[in-house]
């Protein structure tokens, strides 16, 4: 990972006073608003953070990279 994006992580976890951790779709679509649906068509467009499988048919986040997102920051993965 560049120093950059690990920088932009940890500011943003700092921001909203929360620590690393995956999140699962329940709670990306509590803290975002974008439902299921809508997040999938996003997702094929390559418009959302990538997931990380956990499992069939399980995904989850970097809540980091959600808070990002949410805040309109670019993760240059």
């Amino acid at each position: 990972m560049n120093n950059e994006l690990f920088e932009k992580r940890a500011g943003i976890l700092k921001l909203y006073g929360e620590e690393e951790r995956l999140i699962s779709e329940t709670e990306r679509c509590r803290r975002t608003g974008v439902s299921r649906t809508t997040w999938w068509r996003m997702q094929k467009a390559g418009e959302t953070p990538p997931a990380s499988s956990v499992g069939k048919g399980k995904a989850r986040w970097l809540l980091s990279d959600i808070l990002l997102w949410m805040n309109n920051v670019k993760l240059g993965h």
